[in-house]
C-alpha cells in the first residue's frame, strides 16, 4: 500500500514538473500578450509557412525622386505614412525616409516598413567635379575636353565658347610641336592670347588664344534636372621649361547642388500626398 502511494506521488510530482517547464500565456497586460518561457524552450514563429506575411515590413532603397514618390503613393496613406527629409545643403547631402506604418493620431505604429531615397550623382557631375582644380598638361586637357564636350553649353547672347569652339581649341592643344610659351595678353572678346616660340632652327613665333571661361550644363542627380555651371580656365607657364599647364575651376558647385536638393525636396512635398517633415525617424 505504501509503495503504491509513493509511486503515485512520484508520478504526480513529475507531471507537475513537466507542466511547469512548458511555456504558458500570461494574461494581456496593457493590450500586450506575454508568454512565460522556462529554460530550454524558445518561441518560434511559423509565419514563414503562411502564404503571405501577417503585415508589411522591410526597407527599400530608391535612387531617384520619381521612383521614391511612386513607392510612397503605392504603399503610403495620409493617415499612417510620413516622409522625413534630412537635407544638409552645405555638406551636399540629401536623403528621405518614408515610414509607411508610422505613429498616427489613431495610435502607435510598428515603424518597420519604409522606403529610403538616396540620390546618386551622375557620371558627368563626378567627372567635372573630380577634375576641378587638378593641373593638366596640354594634351591631357585636350583629351578631357574632347571626351566631355557634350556638357559644354553657350548661353544665348554670351561670349562664352560653344562646343565647336572648344573642339577647335582642343585641336590646337593636341598638335605635336615643341614650343616655349611667353607673355600673355587679355583680349576684348574674352580670350587670352599667349605668345610662343617654336624650338628649332626656324624659331617660328606664334600666338595661342585661350578662352578664360566656359559654361557647363550638368545634372547633379540621376534622372534630375540639368543646371548651368560656370568654369574658369587657368594656366601657368613654367619659366624653366616654357611648358604650359592648364586647370579649370568650377564656380560654386555647392550652390548648384543646393538648388538641385531644394528642387527635389519641393517635388517630394508636392507629389507625395502624405505629411512631409524635415528630420530623421530615429
Amino acid at each position: 500500500m505504501t509503495e503504491n502511494v509513493l509511486e503515485i506521488s512520484t508520478g504526480l510530482v513529475q507531471d507537475i514538473e513537466a507542466l511547469a517547464r512548458k511555456p504558458f500565456i500570461v494574461d494581456d497586460i496593457d493590450g500586450v500578450a506575454l508568454a512565460a518561457v522556462p529554460d530550454g524552450y524558445k518561441l518560434v514563429s511559423l509565419e514563414t509557412h503562411n502564404a503571405s506575411p501577417a503585415r508589411k515590413s522591410g526597407s527599400t532603397t530608391l535612387h531617384d525622386a520619381d521612383s521614391f514618390i511612386a513607392m510612397v503613393k503605392r504603399h503610403g496613406t495620409a493617415e499612417d505614412c510620413a516622409v522625413y527629409i534630412d537635407a544638409d545643403y552645405a555638406a551636399q547631402k540629401i536623403s528621405a525616409v518614408a515610414l509607411f506604418n508610422d505613429h498616427s493620431e489613431d495610435g502607435p505604429g510598428w515603424r518597420d516598413h519604409r522606403a529610403v531615397f538616396a540620390p546618386r550623382f551622375t557620371e558627368e557631375w563626378k567627372r567635372w567635379t573630380g577634375k576641378s582644380g587638378v593641373p593638366m598638361k596640354q594634351a591631357e586637357l585636350g583629351m578631357f575636353l574632347e571626351a566631355n564636350v557634350g556638357d559644354i553649353v553657350a548661353p544665348p547672347d554670351s561670349k562664352l565658347p560653344t562646343g565647336s569652339d572648344v573642339l577647335g581649341f582642343v585641336l590646337t592643344l593636341q598638335e605635336n610641336r615643341k614650343v616655349r610659351y611667353g607673355s600673355a595678353v587679355n583680349l576684348q572678346n574674352g580670350m587670352v592670347q599667349i605668345e610662343f616660340t617654336e624650338e628649332g632652327d626656324s624659331a617660328t613665333k606664334g600666338k595661342l588664344e585661350v578662352f578664360r571661361e566656359f559654361a557647363l550644363g550638368l545634372r547633379p542627380f540621376a534622372n534630375g534636372q540639368a543646371y548651368q555651371l560656370s568654369a574658369f580656365l587657368r594656366y601657368r607657364v613654367d619659366r624653366n621649361t616654357g611648358e604650359l599647364n592648364f586647370w579649370f575651376e568650377l564656380q560654386r558647385p555647392d550652390r548648384v547642388l543646393e538648388d538641385a536638393c531644394r528642387e527635389t525636396v519641393e517635388l517630394i512635398r508636392a507629389q507625395a500626398s502624405v505629411p512631409v517633415v524635415f528630420g530623421r525617424p530615429d
